[in-house]
């Protein structure tokens, strides 16, 4: 993809996770497509009869990285070092980053790299193991929920 959207280091995209298809991830997926659609928001979200809560948001979580991804990607021209050289939310509120493993004092950074330094994490929890297991039949961790609370 970097042909696309350059290197990963000047670029804020990152790679899409994959959901294998067919597997029981993939319907979950395919099932909070449909129901994105209905219009019914409360619909979308509720966990379908029988499922597991944590395999529900652990497909959710992922679908919803790849769209911010998708969503980031159309507007990094836009977004520089010089034109948002400050990661806020209007006069009154400055975001720092701070990961609390690699940055643990929080440090003031543009908006490019501070979405950078998010995207990053969140592929990073995205990518753990013990978090987000990858092969199907896996059990989530009964934590699972808390810890994407943060994501």
């Amino acid at each position: 993809m970097s042909f696309l959207f350059g290197s990963r280091s000047s670029k804020t995209f990152k790679p899409k996770k994959n959901i294998p298809e067919g597997s029981h991830q993939y319907e979950l997926l395919k099932h909070a497509e449909a129901t994105l659609g209905s219009g019914n928001l409360r619909m979308a979200v509720m966990l379908p009869d029988g499922e597991d809560l944590n395999e529900w948001v652990a497909v959710n979580t992922v679908d919803f990285f790849n769209q911010i991804n998708m969503l980031y990607g159309t507007i990094t021209d836009f977004c520089t070092e010089e034109s948002c050289p400050l990661m806020s939310a209007g006069p009154k509120y400055e975001y720092h980053w701070a990961d609390g493993t690699n940055i643990k004092k929080p440090i003031k950074c543009s908006a490019p790299k501070y979405i950078d330094y998010l995207m990053t994490w969140v592929q990073d929890q995205l990518d753990d193991e013990t978090l987000f297991p990858s092969k199907i039949g896996v059990l989530l961790l009964n934590f699972f929920c808390a810890c994407f609370f943060f994501v």
